[in-house]
């Protein structure tokens, strides 16, 4: 696959291939061999903190703390635009108000939290606590708020994962786990992580979950049993579940981590791995160098 040609911050899988994103909100698609479709381009200036692939529409949110802006937007990604400098946002431009080839785009008043899909819309997070359920057209279908946090570790959103059941499962920063509704019945509390430290962000999988903690606690949890813990060297840049390995890649810092019912294995890695993308026959993971390299266990 051919190197990323700037420093990409995440990436999101979708039908013809992968979308990567920096650090700075560059954009650029490749196809599933990993040879770019087109130029990178910077549909707006300022960090994509949050985005979702739904058929051909990205839908994500750009933030800026300096300039006290966020937008929430879809851009077609057959059709990804240069957007506009940032002197011209500054100003106030008018053609510098949304990021550039939008289909729709939201000024938002508050900072994003989080995003994830939905049974084909998307969930939106906003600080404090509220939370949206929007449809691709960016059309507010139901509202609700997070639910409180179990003690002083405080509410802060850890992680939103959507269920088939129909509801959204919310993790606080306290390890509190809540099932959301969108139809007007008040959120339930469904556990708790058996940890004393805040969790950090929470990857699920067909046999249970991985809660990451902040002091870089890796737990792995099936139902209410703690199957195996880990320690990590920092803050992992992506964690997915692989049923080839019957596991969990973890994409560390500085450290390659698999974590399967055959045990705990590490590599050291000179650079920050920052995503996973797994394919029939391999998995791929990207550092923060934007290069490309097989995962191996």
């Amino acid at each position: 696959m051919q190197t990323c040609p700037f420093p990409p911050a995440w990436i999101r899988p979708h039908d013809a291939g992968i979308l990567l994103v920096g650090r700075d909100g560059e954009v650029l698609n490749v196809d599933h061999a990993g040879q770019p479709s087109g130029q990178p381009v910077s549909p707006f200036p300022m960090s994509i903190t949050h985005g979702v692939v739904l058929g051909s529409r990205l839908m994500a949110t750009w933030m800026d703390h300096e300039l006290r802006m966020a937008r929430f937007a879809a851009l077609d990604i057959n059709d990804l635009r240069e957007g506009p400098p940032r002197a011209s946002v500054r100003r106030g431009e008018r053609e510098a108000v949304h990021p550039a080839g939008h289909l729709w785009s939201h000024a938002l008043d508050a900072e994003p939290l989080a995003l994830v899909e939905h049974l084909g819309n998307v969930v939106l997070a906003l600080h404090p606590n509220a939370l949206y359920l929007i449809d691709d057209e960016g059309r507010e279908l139901q509202r609700t708020t997070l639910p409180e946090p179990e003690d002083s570790l405080g509410s802060n959103l850890t992680h939103l994962h959507s269920d088939d059941d129909g509801t959204v499962e919310v993790t606080l920063r306290d390890g509190s786990c809540h099932r959301v509704f969108f139809d007007g019945r008040p959120a339930v509390a469904v556990g708790r992580a058996p940890t004393d430290q805040p969790v950090r962000d929470v990857a699920y999988g067909p046999q249970g979950k991985l809660l990451l903690t902040e002091s870089h606690d890796a737990l792995w949890l099936e139902g209410d049993t703690v199957r195996m813990t880990a320690r990590l060297s920092g803050p992992p840049g992506q964690v997915v579940w692989s049923t080839t390995h019957e596991g969990w890649l973890i994409a560390g810092w500085r450290e390659r981590v698999l974590l399967s019912t055959s045990g705990f294995k590490r590599s050291d890695r000179n650079n920050v791995d920052v995503a996973v993308h797994c394919t029939e026959t391999q998995v791929m993971i990207v550092d923060n160098d934007g290069t490309w390299s097989a995962f191996e266990a």
